[in-house]
């Protein structure tokens, strides 16, 4: 494939990598960048084969041979609901794109560069109008719509990368990577709440929120592997990022109703992590290779309370979201010369609490199981295809809730499953 040929191939995958929410994820992380990856519950630290390890371990590129070209197209499908004395809705039915793409090259017997797009994760859910539950946040009574008012409950949260990535292979075995990554957030929110003006325990003014705002930055994603064949062990740590968001708020006061319109700011970002992976490859004793990873990513440094100002006023959302370590575990089998197939499990505790649970805010599920199939029986092309799980999981708010009464003694569920093949031209 000639010069133009290649350009061509990876300005198109750069333009498919768009920015959706994704609820394929852990915490609000995608399981996995790459159907290969996918169907091994999302390992890659150190069994990475294709482009994809730029975000997840850069040192593993220095396993491409002389060229590579992926990309790695999907759905999922989420399965989300929200009952309180008032609601009992299953949500909106949605498909939400996955998509991703690579691009690598060996300079040298030292040097391996490449560059990709990933969406990095996120999560959303769109409930169209419910009734909120006035009389539970306002003391002996309701607001004048009575005690359902009707609101719209609506959220979208993506973040993705773009990764100029670079690995450099110290000797046969030993490799350390570093990607620079270039990242873009956007968040759309749709829900109502309350504030206490007067700091009396009961809600003054009546907000409902309209965010609409995204926000660029910069981040670092830095690796190590060291890889004797039949078996390996890598580790990555990435930095954190800020993103500040912008939108408006209709605000109306609960003692006159009168009605304001006001911009409105709140700091997000996407947290740090380390991860750390190993893997055994015992096919050559027809049996399979195996992985296990542990990945720690950091989500209290934006969403343990999240700043919000409006105007002249300013408040925390305190979401209380916790640290969350996350377990992975990956089979491939060759059932032929040509032929694998995977399994994979990923366990990861909800890192969001009872108190901070929302309708709009629910990347609550925990157990994932995916399972895959690859062929490389030809020159230069190789097919991947996966499909993930995520097992429903059920939250009940907290008494009291730190954000919305509403919530109080309300469930909140989340499930869903995602499908995504990948194909490669490598050379």
């Amino acid at each position: 494939m000639n010069k133009l040929k290649k350009l061509a191939l990876v300005q198109a995958m750069a333009a498919a990598a768009v920015v959706v929410p994704a609820h394929a994820n852990i915490g609000m992380e995608n399981v996995g960048f790459s159907a290969r990856s996918i169907g091994m519950g999302g390992t890659s630290i150190a069994v990475g084969r294709d482009t994809s390890v730029m975000n997840t371990n850069p040192a593993a590129l220095s396993r491409v041979n002389s060229g590579r070209i992926d990309l790695n197209a999907g759905m999922m499908v989420p399965d989300f609901g929200f009952r309180n004395g008032v609601n009992s809705s299953e949500g909106q039915d949605k498909i939400y794109m996955l998509m991703s793409a690579g691009f690598a090259k060996r300079i040298n017997d030292q040097i391996t560069v490449g560059v990709g797009m990933f969406n990095e994760g996120g999560q959303g859910t769109d409930y169209g109008i419910l009734n909120v539950d006035s009389a539970s946040f306002l003391e002996g009574g309701a607001l004048g719509c009575g005690a359902a008012c009707p609101a719209e409950y609506s959220s979208e949260f993506g973040y993705m990368v773009f990764t100029p990535s670079l690995a450099y292979q110290v000797n046969r075995e030993l490799s350390v990577g570093l990607s620079a990554q270039i990242g873009y957030g956007m968040m759309r929110m749709k829900m109502p709440f309350f504030m206490d003006m007067n700091a009396n325990g009961f809600p003054d003014v009546l907000q409902a929120a309209d965010m609409d705002g995204n926000d660029t930055n910069v981040r670092a994603k830095i690796g190590i592997l060291y890889d004797v064949g039949g078996w390996g062990v890598g580790a990555a740590y990435t930095s954190k990022a800020d993103l500040d968001l912008s939108g408006d708020a209709t605000l109306v006061n609960l003692d006159d109703n009168s009605v304001s319109r006001m911009p409105v700011e709140m700091r997000l970002g996407w947290p740090s992590s380390f991860k750390i992976g190993g893997y055994i490859d015992m096919k050559s004793m027809n049996m399979p290779l195996v992985t296990f990873e542990v990945h720690r990513t950091n989500w209290s440094e934006y969403l343990e309370s999240v700043p919000v100002s409006m105007g002249s006023m300013a408040m925390a959302m305190n979401t209380d979201w916790e640290d969350q370590t996350a377990y992975r575990l990956g089979l491939e089998y060759g059932i032929t010369n040509d032929w694998d197939v995977r399994m994979g499990f990923t366990y990861g505790k909800n890192p969001v609490p009872d108190a901070g649970i929302l309708p709009i805010m629910n990347p609550i599920v925990e157990k994932h199981i995916t399972m895959g199939v690859g062929y490389h029986g030809l020159k230069n092309l190789e097919f991947n295809a996966a499909m993930e799980f995520g097992l429903d999981k059920t939250q009940t708010g907290a008494m009291p809730h730190n954000i919305a009464p509403d919530v109080m003694g309300a469930e909140v569920d989340m499930g869903y499953w995602a499908m995504m093949m990948q194909v490669a031209y490598t050379w």
